[in-house]
């Protein structure tokens, strides 16, 4: 799945400006981007792999689309510290702690690693192996992960210009983006546009679950090719304080690791 539909903070960005969702809307984004500690999980679809058939001048060109991104368990303590548990449809499960100052930690097949021994191993597998390795696969998926917590996805809907259909617990939202210049014409210039969809759910004046829809294109680089993609997810959050995230011995142990500590040898 391509990286710019994943990131929905970097496509609502041009359309920033001058506005404002409806108040009730409006109180319960304010709301979620003011909360200290919070749950959520964010369901992916996973419709299968897809087959698609493109004409091009040269023939037709077959693709297959599916969604491979993990369904995620986050939570956010008092003091900033996010704790994720992602789970991918191959059965892999990683669990990764980020504090508030950066620091980060992932519990892996191998155990607890550091942010700078995931990279390392990384390195490492690199260099014994021509190919990609079970172990290159899940090291690549545990370095730096890329997940947004739902007030900084939904913090730009407080200023987005895109007109709000809906009203009491019910709203939705609907505009094309582009990540790049918005003013560009030539479509082999820039970034294509992505369609975003997004319907929030209100109960007692507060954010319970929302879900994006994407729809754009994925550019084959030299060829120009231009694949239609698609991604569709749901997010359920649940306000209940956390005061201090419960981890183990062994994961304080690497996020308290000195920066200047020898790092890990891949076995």
């Amino acid at each position: 799945m391509v990286a710019v539909l994943r990131l929905v903070v970097l496509l609502l960005a041009p359309l920033v400006l001058r506005a404002a969702p409806p108040a009730p809307l409006a109180a319960a984004l304010q709301q979620l981007r003011d909360q200290k500690s919070y749950s959520w999980e964010v369901i992916n679809s996973d419709p299968g792999p897809i087959a698609q058939r493109i004409e091009t001048r040269r023939g037709t060109v077959t693709t297959v689309q599916q969604n491979l991104a993990p369904n995620v368990q986050g939570q956010i303590d008092r003091q900033g510290d996010m704790l994720i548990r992602r789970e991918w449809a191959d059965g892999l499960v990683l669990e990764t702690v980020i504090t508030a100052s950066g620091a980060s930690a992932t519990k892996t097949p191998e155990g607890w690693m550091s942010d700078r021994e995931i990279l390392t191993a990384q390195s490492e597998e690199r260099l014994r192996h021509r190919t990609a390795t079970p172990r290159a696969v899940w090291l690549r998926r545990a370095d730096r992960p890329d997940v947004l917590r739902p007030d900084v996805e939904l913090a730009p809907l407080l200023k987005v210009t895109a007109p709000f259909t809906g009203s009491g617990n019910a709203y939705r939202v609907a505009f094309r983006s582009r990540a790049g210049d918005t003013m560009t014409e030539d479509p082999d210039d820039g970034e294509p546009a992505t369609t975003v969809e997004i319907a929030l759910n209100l109960r007692g004046g507060v954010i319970r679950d929302y879900e994006i829809k994407l729809e754009g294109v994925r550019r084959v680089q030299r060829s120009r090719l231009q694949i239609p993609v698609s991604e569709q997810r749901i997010v359920v959050l649940k306000y209940l304080p956390i005061s201090k995230l419960d981890l183990p011995p062994e994961a304080r142990e690497k996020l308290n690791a000195p920066r200047g500590a020898p790092p890990l040898r891949a076995p």
